[in-house]
């Protein structure tokens, strides 16, 4: 998470972390399909945009919220499933793990349950150092889990704790048994593994971060040894007290996520793939899944000196992440690409803010940038998205990332109209696939397709991509001749699948008013 400028308390635990301009109906040409750069479409692919739209959240967030999205990506202290942040906890290698509950409390095989039960797929990041790793209270969570003071952080042997962690982890919710005799659990624990509710689990969060000093910043080069050993025990080459090491050796199909960049950089990924090539008998690029944090400050930094937020366009999303989709493309390929964070705020005083356009509020702001930011993103052909992140800090702290949130703080929860929108986006686009573009006729206006994986059915998405309110009255969407059904969804706050009404079809057109808040048609074919 956005560490840099948030001490997020949670629970019990401290978690580290100007005109309009109304123009005449041109028309659009159906046929014609703008694909990004580098950018493979594969509409057989089984992420759909349901399941591509994604959140980050914590284990007390409320899954009919969290079903906002049809992806979770889950905060998840490492401390929290051993001892706490207590020194005294006799850690590796006679570690007494609980899950359920945890030490705080919560229980992790409920959370992952649930959210599994209503189809939303789960990937927790495991972040934070344990003080009991070194025995030192001032060992801090936001430090790199070497085993020992000294060690090399570039070796994958200094991390044996946090690979065995990873292992048992693994273990309980990936979607393979093995042995009880391998399980690391505290008394009174469900002896159980193979529960089948993770496919997914991410490897640290931002490790590349500068501004906590050298004990917590990553090289490349230090970060590919940690990722190895926690991938599959660096090549099965650590043996250490007779133990089970990485998340491969608990359930080969589970994936390894890269831990979130902070900063958006493509040539720490070709240093991780170097180090890979020279210290991996295999040279396997050692993470299943690229992961980038990206935010819209104008001086186009990931810090902000200035505000307001760039729109998704003028922040060019789409272009930014189609640079490592192409290098995915071409040097990485069965690789995924994700963006674990990017959003705005809706505190007006917040450097991270969206503006105030005619008379829409900031919380419309938000929304409606936020859909047009995920169409954006899988229009680049990343695979997957998560927005930071569903419920505001404190909604009233100008702090950048305090209020970018789709639903109130916690003890809240309130659905702000962003919440609103993006449900409506999900529900619209559900088993659909991004599709390509189409020429609008209008610089100013995007066309979007998407179009059912199995079936016939597509929808449209039509918006103006400006910042200043422009409109096109009576917009003229053609659309195929063999369309026998068309019907408009507007976002609507208070309604999870918007406002829908049905379209007169005339001579291969239907006319739809555009803005720069989406809108949707759908159709019975999309050819």
């Amino acid at each position: 998470m956005p560490s840099i400028f948030l001490s997020y308390f949670f629970g019990l635990a401290v978690i580290i972390l100007n005109s309009c301009g109304d123009k005449q109906a041109p028309e659009s040409t159906p046929d014609t399909v703008i694909n990004g750069p580098g950018q493979v479409i594969d509409t057989t692919a089984p992420i759909t945009m349901d399941q591509f739209i994604g959140v980050n959240t914590f284990v007390d967030d409320l899954p009919q919220l969290i079903s906002v999205g049809g992806f979770a990506r889950e905060y998840h202290n490492w401390a929290w499933d051993e001892g706490n942040f207590d020194p005294a906890y006799p850690g590796f290698p006679a570690n007494q793990i609980r899950f359920a509950p945890s030490y705080p409390g919560w229980s992790y095989d409920d959370y992952y349950r649930n959210l599994h039960d209503i189809g939303v797929v789960v990937a927790p990041c495991i972040q934070g150092s344990v003080p009991w790793l070194q025995k030192a209270t001032a060992f801090q969570a936001s430090y790199k889990p070497l085993d020992a003071p000294g060690l090399d952080a570039a070796n994958p042997a200094s991390y044996y704790a946090k690979s065995n962690f990873m292992f048992q982890f693994a273990a309980r919710y990936g979607s393979r048994s093995v042995p009880d005799s391998l399980l690391q659990l505290a008394s009174g624990q469900r002896r159980v593994s193979g529960l089948g509710y993770i496919k997914y689990v991410e490897d640290w969060n931002e490790q590349d971060k500068d501004w906590e000093g050298k004990n917590a910043q990553f090289t490349p080069e230090e970060y590919a040894a940690m990722a190895s050993a926690d991938y599959d025990g660096h090549g099965n080459t650590m043996k250490l007290h007779g133990k089970k090491y990485g998340i491969k050796n608990a359930d080969s199909s589970m994936k390894l996520v890269m831990g979130g960049l902070a900063i958006f950089n493509l040539d720490y990924i070709k240093r991780m793939k170097s180090w890979f090539e020279g210290n991996r008998a295999d040279k396997k690029f050692a993470a299943d899944v690229l992961n980038f944090h990206l935010y819209t400050f104008p001086d186009g930094s990931q810090y902000g000196d200035s505000g307001p937020a760039l729109s998704p366009e003028a922040g060019k999303l789409k272009e930014q992440m189609a640079t490592v989709v192409k290098y995915r493309n071409e040097y990485l390929p069965g690789k995924e690409v994700w963006l674990s964070e990017f959003g705005w705020d809706t505190n007006p005083d917040s450097r991270l803010s969206v503006p105030v356009i005619g008379s829409m509020d900031r919380q419309e702001v938000q929304g409606i940038w936020l859909v047009r930011a995920y169409m954006a993103l899988a229009a680049a052909g990343v695979d997957r998205a998560q927005m930071f992140m569903l419920r505001d800090v404190n909604p009233n702290d100008k702090t950048q990332f305090s209020s970018s949130g789709l639903v109130g703080p916690k003890g809240d929860f309130t659905r702000k109209k962003s919440w609103y929108y993006v449900a409506t986006l999900k529900n619209t686009l559900t088993n659909m696939r991004y599709a390509g573009e189409t020429v609008s006729g209008d610089a100013n206006v995007l066309i979007y397709k998407f179009k059912e994986i199995k079936g016939s059915k597509g929808v449209y998405a039509i918006w103006a991509k400006t910042s200043n309110g422009y409109k096109v009255d009576n917009y003229q969407l053609k659309i195929p001749a063999s369309v026998s059904n068309a019907n408009l969804v507007t976002l609507s706050t208070g309604a999870a699948s918007g406002q829908q009404s049905k379209l007169n079809i005339t001579n291969g057109q239907v006319s739809v008013n555009v803005s720069e808040r989406p809108v949707f048609v759908t159709v019975d074919r999309m050819e």
